[in-house]
């Protein structure tokens, strides 16, 4: 009996593992562009997936969802969009993370995004009180960029027309509506700059909200 349930053990790993090599492949294959040595978490959502490009080590969490949105069919007429969605070279999206494009949306070389976060160069108009929010167009808010080798604190969001700078640090729960300059810190909801390294001092110096040294 003991022997029989080992196999049965066996059989199932083997199933599990012969299941996530299919699904991963199945993914990867619908990508407008598939690096190599990509790892993909369970529970992957892809939609407009032709949309998409991903670059070699890019490593997707569980239960993450990557929206590049080709049509809005709730509104009348329905609206259509030529989204771009882009995941460069060894960038890490964490568990349970979106993303939703409609324009363009670029995720820098390296660019750790932890668990839980919200990226979207879109959102929602709702100035009609005669109508649901569901039923009105979505407003195009320009493109997201998160450049090279920053890293977005988990619970964050990252909305509307964004450029993020280089090797920033965007602390966890912030809400991130306007550009950061590159090397900088910010927090908060909406998020404030709060540092900037001083390349002259080689440190990381407090700012004012506006990227000002303090002293």
């Amino acid at each position: 009996m003991n022997r029989f349930l080992g196999w049965l053990g066996a059989g199932f790993t083997a199933w599990g593992k012969l299941r996530a090599v299919c699904i991963r492949h199945y993914l990867l294959g619908r990508l407008a562009r598939a690096g190599r040595g990509i790892a993909l978490g369970e529970q992957v959502r892809l939609y407009g997936a032709r949309r998409i490009q991903v670059e070699d080590g890019v490593v997707i969490g569980h239960h993450v969802i990557l929206r590049a949105l080709e049509s809005y069919p709730w509104t009348e007429p329905a609206q259509t969009f030529t989204p771009e969605l882009a995941l460069r070279r060894g960038c890490y999206i964490g568990h349970f993370t979106q993303i939703s494009c409609v324009q363009r949306v670029e995720i820098g070389e390296d660019v750790m995004i932890a668990d839980r976060c919200f990226i979207a160069d879109n959102q929602h108009t709702y100035l009609d009180p005669d109508r649901s929010v569901k039923a009105q167009p979505i407003t195009v808010c320009g493109e997201v960029h998160i450049g090279a080798g920053s890293w977005i604190g988990a619970n964050s969001s990252v909305a509307g027309h964004v450029r993020i700078g280089r090797h920033c640090v965007v602390g966890a729960n912030s809400v991130v509506t306007g550009d950061l300059p590159d090397f900088s810190v910010a927090v908060g909801a909406p998020a404030r700059i709060i540092k900037r390294y001083d390349a002259d001092r080689r440190a990381w110096r407090a700012t004012g909200p506006d990227g000002a040294w303090a002293s």
